[in-house]
């Protein structure tokens, strides 16, 4: 609470527009870019004031008088909780169509972003930032050198082979930041939804929750995730190394440092690649290989493409200079400065064009057409505590461990993880 208020106590009175987001580093340098192109167009000529709070950025809500105006949740299961709370404004509906009334996002955003109250179903975000959840970024020189095939094509019956010829030859085959759960539940959902799409919406959607029928779905999945993350020298320092690593350090531990192979991380790790290499582009191009996550379906060419997005959301108390602003930031030429110069943004507006950068365009437009939503988000949070964040980071830390009994411990994890994903399912439809 204490943390949610500090940065805003400059009062409610105050003309300047106050937005929250989760962003920091390259991120909140280039959106603060964006926010500047607003002003030196003079499209908008309200000052602005930027607030970070991480994964935490939900807590604002609890700030009273002195909640932002504008919010950017990266958890989409907490709208529809603060929506009905009358936490949030509804937004103009014209927002989510063009000049012709055609919808400027892909269909699957619009049952995300629209609540049902005692208002009527209202518009109550806005997608600005979309991500795609289903990327591998590996060592493309190292992989070269090895006779490797990118991840992206590794077949079911390849994985144990392949990770143990990285470590034969002296790296280790994977990254991990898993201090930020959502890397873990991230990583979770691409096994879960390349295994069994059926089994990935069943968890997702509360109402169509199969206990009988799923089980056995999950717990496959979760012993492919115990044989990927079980395998031995997996991990530069091991479990225990990766459990106190965030997000940007795996990316490092791949580009910076080179004890890693390759990392599962989404399109937002680009500009943290890039920051290895300090502005060599020859060398970048050299060194980096990005590919979508494989099918663990034998005879399935294309794998999991999971979507995730940044929300734009106005507060109950926003001022109208809010809602403008959101307006001009829905705009498909808003983010071309974030775009072009830092990378690792997908617009989800459909006009906007480039829609990412050129690092990723050899994976075509399927990096945007995402197949199925988040499944942490789609489960829902309350303020920045995901629950499937949280049975993931214990089932890793139950694979830790000395290799002598790795193959009953695996068993106990999943069996535990089983169990906590079942009680989640039971909770969340009373």
């Amino acid at each position: 609470m204490a943390a949610a208020c500090t940065p805003f106590v400059s009062g409610p009175n105050s003309d300047t527009v106050k937005l929250a987001v989760p962003w920091g580093g390259a991120e909140l340098r280039a959106f603060e870019h964006v926010l500047a192109d607003l002003r030196d167009s003079h499209q908008f000529s309200h000052s602005t004031q930027v607030f970070t709070l991480g994964d935490d950025v939900g807590t604002v809500f609890s700030a009273g008088r002195y909640t932002p105006d504008i919010v950017v949740l990266p958890q989409l299961g907490q709208i529809t909780r603060l929506a009905q709370d009358g936490r949030l404004r509804a937004l103009d509906e014209s927002l989510w169509g063009d000049d012709r009334k055609a919808p400027r996002y892909a269909h699957g955003w619009w049952e995300l972003v629209h609540v049902e109250t005692v208002s009527g179903n209202r518009l109550y975000g806005l997608p600005f930032k979309a991500s795609c959840k289903s990327l591998v970024w590996f060592d493309l020189a190292k992989f070269r050198r090895l006779g490797l095939p990118p991840p992206g094509s590794w077949a079911p019956w390849q994985w144990p082979v392949l990770l143990d010829r990285l470590a034969r030859s002296g790296t280790h085959p994977l990254a991990l930041g898993a201090a930020d759960g959502w890397m873990l539940a991230d990583f979770f959902a691409n096994v879960l939804l390349a295994q069994s799409p059926d089994a990935y919406e069943s968890v997702a959607t509360p109402n169509d929750w199969r206990p009988g029928q799923r089980r056995a779905e999950i717990t496959r999945a979760l012993e492919t995730l115990a044989g990927i993350w079980g395998f031995p020298n997996a991990f530069p320092g091991s479990i225990g190394r990766a459990l106190t690593q965030q997000f940007p350090d795996a990316v490092r531990e791949v580009f910076a440092e080179g004890d890693a192979a390759m990392v599962v991380a989404p399109d937002f790790a680009e500009p943290i690649v890039r920051s290895c290499f300090r502005g060599d582009d020859v060398a970048m191009k050299q060194a980096v290989g990005v590919s979508l996550f494989p099918s663990i379906l034998p005879g399935f060419r294309d794998g999991p493409v999971i979507g995730g997005g940044d929300i734009m959301v106005l507060t109950r108390s926003a001022k109208d200079a809010a809602a403008e602003l959101i307006r001009l930031l829905s705009l498909p030429d808003a983010p071309d400065s974030w775009i072009g110069k830092e990378g690792g943004f997908i617009a989800p507006d459909l006009r906007t064009r480039p829609a990412y950068s050129a690092m990723l365009e050899p994976l075509g437009p399927r990096v945007r057409s995402w197949t199925e939503f988040d499944l942490a988000d789609r489960i829902g949070s309350r303020g920045g505590d995901n629950p499937l964040w949280g049975i993931i980071t214990q089932f890793l830390m139950d694979l830790d461990g000395t290799p002598a009994d790795s193959s009953q411990r695996a068993a106990a994890a999943v069996r535990t993880a089983v169990d906590a994903v079942y009680e989640l399912e039971r909770t969340r439809q009373g």
